[in-house]
């Protein structure tokens, strides 16, 4: 929000910061209101003053040129060459001097044109940046004062504070809630403005018809009529100061209520009476499926939820948000009705998301205004509106309060405060303070106060809420700093976080960045990828329960709380790979949730994706298939949280998930129990999205795979005798799997087979169709002694023999 220091000053005398105001911007931003930007308008008006043509010539070498004599205040007359036609001797212009920079970093300096010399500009409004176009140079009033600064002149001399204000200080985004503020700060006293005016007209119920229907949604409802207004550019004054806060100028009557909303903090509406259909106001809900049409043009079809100003026909205005284009002022208005409300911050926080719609009038409801403003900021309109564009303002108003609103008392004692700002608060110094702020203050004694703030100040509820509000009007810096006292020994971390922070460590050593996704995302976007969710529930990640939905949500891309982190993590897959990024590891550890009969619940996750392989001279030539890296990276991460009973066990058709190549994925098996599901993205995924790289996606329930967590780790005696490799090769049916071989010569051949692992897999030549040799490279050792050829002999025969008899397979 901009704020006006010229204009804070009409309320608050603050002169002597006119000269220092990054002192003032200081103050605020330790108080709690965060100064962004402090910019200083005249500095752009350097070297540029009101002058006058003295004397006015024709260029000697140009017809279209002009030699002007011009007196800018400097006891002798300045020579400019002038290429405008729209000005005379004896006009009031403005002048650049030597020195200035105008727009677009253009230098004024001494210079000849044709042969004669120019010692400065005459400028239109264009080239000082006043204006997009001009046509001629600007020609000032007669009675503009010649020398002094444009910028003093035009009343742009002014400086501009940036600040931004936090949610729940809605009282100061106007000058006059600044000035309170600055007032509390300063000790200063205040002025509010005066709204003096006759009211003349005829009766408001002339004109229209009241009726609030919904004083939930809008507690209090005010209007007035004006009538016979004559509507038309605004004066300079009006046109300055709004354009001095970046607010563009429309029409007297429409700037009007822009000023008064800048000023008061209260937004207002005016309605054309004329396009009052049946001369009826009436605040109720929306009907369900009608279109409304803001003043921009923009349609939207409106729910029966939203608030809406309505006339006989139709509505007319969303409520607090943005009125319509069928009763807007235009020139032709010549009968207002003034709008000024007080509408829930709930209310219009709604409407405004539901349909993207942001407006100064929309922020400030949402945040909250002051109840007991509406009636100063209607009158306080009118007033205006009678001195810019005429016409009598009816004799009654309009003022609908069924239910007046009222802080409670808040009880606190001196004793509470010092507690928590750590040091002793004197009961005088909280009171001065309180006072300041607008609040009533009774004293109960014993160091205890009932404090009643004031309805501007609806964000002050709780004791709390006085505390925090003397702590930084008496200064932070008065908190001392003392070390906090250990009064007990700290809590050890929540197991969940320990074994969430292990998992994170242990795959980013494996090469492997964490994202950080939203909780919500879009519906479609989730069932699109997850398909027939119910496949989630055969690979051990069943669905917390049913889909929760945000009542509302920021927008429909975050519409739903997730119920798998594949979805999120595949999103990052697109971003990355649309940007370049052709191959990348992530992982994700975060809950899931979902609605039971019993609640809400919630369930911690462990998602990995990875796609591309990395290409560099020392790895062009990998070829391998992604998921192998990603079922590489899980197995060694098991290891190291001493979880060795890992299986990959191949999936039946029906169990696959839909997003997975039927052919390509395994349910994942820790100590017997199916905890996930983990392979290549199905074909289909990839051709949709246009992804010419593999792509490997898992996901384990997180809680169950860290149960038992941490385990202690077991250390044995190393054999001081020399392994002992011995190379197996065993033909296998297509449905027999590798692991089952593996495991099976590792139980037969124990204590003495040490590891097992796959070294070759030959399929063709002349085994027959289905069927495939696999070769296993076992390791073997005594602890207390070399293994000798009888051993080993005796140890080959029982492990054949077993896997014969057990697995139905022989050897090679």
């Amino acid at each position: 929000m901009k704020i006006s220091l010229k204009w804070l000053n009409e309320y608050v005398d603050i002169k002597d910061y006119f000269s220092k105001p990054q002192e003032l911007a200081d103050l605020l931003t330790n108080s709690g209101l965060e100064v962004d930007a402090v910019a200083n308008l005249s500095e752009q008006f350097q070297n540029i003053v009101v002058g006058q043509v003295s004397e006015l010539g024709q260029h000697p070498d140009a017809d279209k040129l002009t030699v002007c004599q011009i007196d800018a205040g400097e006891g002798f007359l300045r020579q400019i060459i002038c290429g405008a036609k729209n000005h005379k001797q004896g006009d009031k212009v403005v002048v650049t001097l030597p020195g200035a920079v105008l727009p677009g970093d253009f230098k004024i300096k001494d210079s000849k044109i044709r042969g004669v010399e120019s010692k400065g500009m005459l400028a239109s409004e264009s080239e000082l940046g006043l204006a997009d176009e001009a046509e001629g140079i600007m020609i000032l009033p007669a009675d503009a004062p010649v020398g002094t600064s444009f910028a003093e002149y035009a009343g742009l001399d002014d400086v501009i504070l940036e600040i931004s204000v936090t949610p729940n200080r809605a009282d100061c985004m106007s000058h006059v809630g600044l000035a309170r503020e600055v007032a509390c700060l300063l000790g200063r006293p205040y002025e509010l403005p005066v709204s003096d005016f006759e009211a003349q007209g005829a009766a408001s119920s002339e004109l229209v018809t009241l009726s609030l229907n919904n004083s939930e949604l809008c507690p209090r409802y005010a209007g007035r009529a004006i009538f016979g207004v004559k509507v038309g550019p605004s004066p300079t004054w009006l046109k300055s100061r709004l354009e001095a806060v970046d607010i563009n100028s429309i029409n007297n009557v429409v700037d009007v209520t822009n000023y008064v909303m800048l000023e008061l903090g209260q937004p207002l509406h005016a309605f054309d009476a004329a396009l009052i259909a049946g001369k009826k106001i009436i605040i109720e809900n929306s009907k369900k499926g009608e279109i409304f049409q803001t003043l921009d043009g923009t349609e939207v079809e409106l729910t029966g939820e939203e608030l809406t100003i309505r006339d006989g026909e139709r509505p007319v205005a969303l409520a607090g948000v943005v009125g319509g284009l069928n009763s807007g002022v235009t020139p032709s208005t010549t009968d207002v009705f003034l709008e000024s409300a007080f509408f829930t911050n709930e209310g219009v926080r709604h409407t405004s998301r539901r349909f993207g719609i942001e407006t100064d009038s929309a922020q400030r409801f949402s945040r909250g205004t002051d109840p007991d403003g509406v009636l100063k900021a209607m009158n306080r309109a009118v007033q205006l509106i009678q001195q810019v564009a005429g016409g009598s303002i009816s004799k009654d108003f309009y003022d609908e309060y069924p239910k007046p609103l009222k802080h409670p008392p808040i009880m606190v004692g001196v004793d509470f405060i010092s507690q928590k700002m750590g040091y002793p608060v004197e009961a005088q110094d909280f009171s001065q303070w309180m006072v300041r702020l607008g609040c009533q203050v009774k004293e109960l004694g014993g160091g205890k106060f009932a404090v009643q703030p004031p309805a501007f100040r609806w964000d002050l509820l709780d004791d709390v809420d006085l505390v925090e509000e003397y702590g930084r009007l008496n200064g932070y810096d008065k908190i001392p700093e003392v070390m906090p006292a250990l009064h007990s020994e700290p809590g050890v971390d929540a197991t969940e976080f320990t074994a969430e922070n292990r998992v994170a460590h242990l795959l980013a050593r494996e090469g492997f960045f964490q994202a950080v996704n939203y909780r919500f995302l879009s519906r479609q976007v989730q069932d699109d990828f997850l398909g027939k969710k119910s496949l989630l529930s055969a690979v051990g990640l069943a669905l917390v329960g049913e889909t929760v939905a945000l009542r509302n949500p920021l927008s429909e891309e975050l519409g739903v709380m997730r119920e798998s982190l594949l979805p999120g993590l595949f999103q990052n897959v697109l971003h990355n790979y649309r940007h370049g990024k052709e191959w990348g590891r992530l992982f994700e550890v975060d809950q899931v949730f979902g609605k039971t009969s019993e609640g809400y619940a919630q369930s911690s996750r462990l998602g990995l994706v990875a796609w591309g392989q990395s290409q560099g001279l020392w790895n062009a030539d990998i070829q391998r298939p992604v998921v192998y890296d990603l079922k590489a990276a899980l197995e060694r991460t098991c290891a190291r949280l001493q979880i060795n009973n890992v299986d990959w066990r191949t999936l039946k058709s029906d169990q696959v998930p839909e997003f997975l190549h039927p052919k390509q994925c395994s349910g994942i098996f820790v100590e017997g129990r199916m905890l996930g599901v983990m392979g290549s993205l199905h074909p289909q995924v990839l051709e949709t999205h246009k992804i010419r790289h593999s792509v490997a996606v898992g996901e384990l329930d997180l809680g169950a795979l860290m149960r038992g967590q941490p385990r202690i780790l077991k250390a044995k005696s190393i054999s001081k005798f020399p392994a002992v490799e011995r190379d197996l090769a065993v033909v296998l049916p297509a449905d027999l799997e590798a692991s089952k071989v593996q495991k099976e010569i590792q139980k037969s051949g124990a204590p003495l087979v040490q590891s097992v692992r796959v070294f070759d897999v030959f399929e063709g030549g002349n085994l027959k169709e289905g069927e495939r040799s696999v070769s296993f490279r076992i390791l073997c050792q005594k602890m207390d002694g070399t293994l000798s050829d009888e051993e080993l002999k005796g140890l080959q025969s029982k492990v054949i023999a077993s896997l014969e008899k057990k697995l139905k397979v022989a050897l090679r």
